[in-house]
């Protein structure tokens, strides 16, 4: 038996519902003995503890364990594990007594699940976890991220299934970058809520649908980055309404099942009474709980991605459909990540384009802890955003338009929340702004020395830059020509004029490049010319008896002095590599490799440890990048 630390055998809160009647349900770890209490309001706005019941299979044992739950219509759904072990994870359902539930031990349902969340819509629970891909186990352990469903009302079977599922399937979730081999980002960390909006900009409010956007990751042992990728709830229907996937042994690899051996109707349904399904197609839902098709990603590819040495993404709070001044509407997603970092971010793309912006990267916790979850508070017409970690709780603005103090800067920050008005930079959609360029042209003349330069994917706020302070030289005066100053400062005092480097800089060239390369070009034949001319009569002079020179001595003297002025710079443009010797040298080899323990202190996985290993072997005779 593992042995536990003083720390974690606290009681940790790991669900809170609301139930119709205004009473609060609680669940916590209890020091490993899972425990729930109802909680009713008192007159006073306190709150008085009803009653008490065990909490095994509604909250986690382990402080550390991924769990989800939802409770709606009087039902608790929950997403964790029955045992302090581990070994027995489930969804379960509980309902005046009744409890429905996976089936247990079956890796075919639930496979070493780490859930993330979840929602109610309409008549169904969905769950989003990551597990180990059973489908994958014949080329090798894989872990995928998944979204799975179940009816409300799901009483399970009469007699076959009794008190399991009868309506539990799931579906992989296809977030990758797209190619003749796709980039995979696939261990799930966070969800938004489920809400209305659109992963493109749009002119009209109604060309919004219910949706999520959810953070992965990449394997800890693969390439090191992190994705964030929209899907629409129509997509995740129309998966679940195709076609399953199984396998006809152990042996043999998962297929699509063909649509004739499908039950009618479309196990997808909610059936009013479960009791009544036939054993026929209970048996068809016991074996075949897997989607053949994923859900694809709106767009067909992550909206913001990070790659490299760079932090992950680990949570994430949508604002949606924010009214912007250009009369159209946009998401605005606020990114987590591993080092207490958060990064505004919207698409600005028009129609299927997706092009990002990064508005602002924000340090938000010191200490650089990694932030768990993020939530957009909005009540009485004050919208904050509180940030969260292990150990720590912020609050910071949705916006900060005040802070830029030109028109210039204000526009370039590409931001729904700001717009131009009144020689301000204000939170309204009244005034002017320049989301798709990030200039407008009532801002004047782009001042290259004062407007910071802005890339579409990474970006940060940028503070207002302010002006240099003229050069107060006292070298003698150069003659007017007509030129203004970088500073726009008047020319009547001999001190204010700009300097020569200045003015140099500011000239146009009235030669174009095609004029300059053909120049050197006619300039390089010339001297070649003259060069082999001279080189001729210098060699008739020295020898007078051989009246005609070898062309032959010429161009190979030619060709030597080519290869030596090749030898001497030591880096030639151009390398034979069929003419490379093969001798198997020994050179060192650096890899980085990413570790990422299970159970790290972050909810989803943690941040991976950094480890170097310097590996020594001969190169091999091909290279493939």
């Amino acid at each position: 038996m593992r042995r536990n630390s003083e720390e974690q055998c606290q009681n940790y809160i790991r669900l809170y519902g609301k139930k119709d009647n205004g009473d609060v349900y609680l669940c916590g770890t209890n020091a490993f003995k899972p425990r729930c209490r109802v909680y009713k309001k008192q007159p006073d706005d306190s709150f008085k503890m009803v009653t008490e019941e065990d909490g095994v299979g509604k909250s986690p044992f382990h402080p550390m364990q991924n769990s989800t739950a939802v409770y709606t219509d009087g039902m608790l759904f929950s997403g964790t594990v029955a045992d302090a072990s581990e070994r027995d994870p489930l969804i379960l359902k509980i309902h005046q007594g009744s409890m429905v539930r996976t089936v247990q031990h079956d890796s075919k349902v639930v496979n070493d699940p780490d859930f993330v969340s979840s929602f109610d819509i309409g008549d169904k629970v969905y769950f989003f976890f990551r597990e180990t891909a059973v489908e994958h186990i014949n080329c090798g352990k894989a872990v995928f991220s998944r979204v799975a469903r179940v009816c409300k009302n799901d009483k399970g079977g009469n007699y076959l299934m009794k008190n399991l599922w009868t309506s539990f399937f799931k579906a992989r979730l296809n977030c990758s970058i797209p190619g003749e081999y796709p980039f995979h980002f696939d261990l799930i960390q966070s969800t938004s809520d489920l809400g209305q909006g659109n992963p493109m900009s749009t002119t009209h409010s109604a060309n919004r649908t219910d949706m999520v956007y959810a953070v992965f990751q990449t394997h800890p042992n693969s390439v090191r980055g992190s994705a964030v990728c929209a899907f629409r709830y129509s997509d995740i229907v129309k998966t679940f309404q195709g076609k399953f996937k199984g396998q006809s042994s152990p042996s043999h690899n998962w297929l699509a099942v063909p649509q004739q051996e499908t039950p009618v109707p479309h196990p997808e349904q909610c059936s009013n009474d479960t009791h009544q399904l036939g054993d026929k197609a209970l048996n068809f839902i016991k074996s075949h709980t897997l989607m053949d098709k994923a859900v694809p990603a709106a767009g067909g590819a992550p909206i913001v991605t990070m790659h490299g040495i760079n932090a992950l993404f680990t949570a994430l709070a949508v604002d949606w459909q924010v009214h912007a001044a250009d009369r159209r509407y946009y998401d605005i997603i606020f990114i987590g990540t591993d080092d207490g970092r958060v990064l505004k971010s919207i698409n600005k793309g028009h129609g299927t384009k997706v092009e990002s912006v990064i508005i602002e990267d924000i340090q938000v916790f010191e200490n650089k802890a990694p932030v768990t979850s993020m939530k957009i508070f909005n009540k009485k017409g004050v919208k904050k955003l509180i940030v969260l970690s292990n150990s720590n709780v912020a609050s910071i603005p949705l916006q900060r338009c005040a802070q830029m103090k030109t028109c210039r800067t204000c526009i370039g920050l590409q931001d729904p929340y700001c717009s131009w008005s009144n020689n301000e930079c204000v939170a309204s959609d009244r005034g002017f702004e320049g989301i798709l360029t990030g200039h407008h042209e009532n801002c004047g003349v782009e001042d290259t020395t004062t407007v910071p330069t802005k890339s579409t994917t990474t970006t940060t706020l940028a503070p207002p830059t302010t002006s240099q302070k003229p050069c107060e030289c006292k070298c003698e005066s150069p003659k007017k020509d007509g030129l203004q100053s970088e500073h726009n400062v008047p020319d009547n005092s001999e001190e204010n004029v700009p300097r020569k480097e200045e003015m140099t800089e500011k000239k146009e060239s009235s030669i174009s490049a095609a004029d300059t390369a053909i120049g050197i070009v006619c300039a390089i034949v010339l001297s070649s010319i003259i060069s082999f001319i001279a080189g001729y009569k210098v060699h008739s002079c020295r020898k007078g008896d051989q009246m005609t020179a070898n062309p032959g001595e010429i161009y190979g003297t030619l060709t030597k002095n080519h290869t030596n002025k090749l030898l001497d710079n030591k880096e030639p443009r151009y390398v034979n590599h069929s003419d490379l010797e093969r001798n198997n040298s020994v050179k060192q080899l650096n890899l980085l490799v990413n570790i990422q323990p299970k159970g790290s202190n972050l909810p989803n996985g943690g941040a991976p440890a950094k480890t170097v290993v310097n590996l020594t072997q001969p190169l091999p005779d091909r290279t493939y990048v």
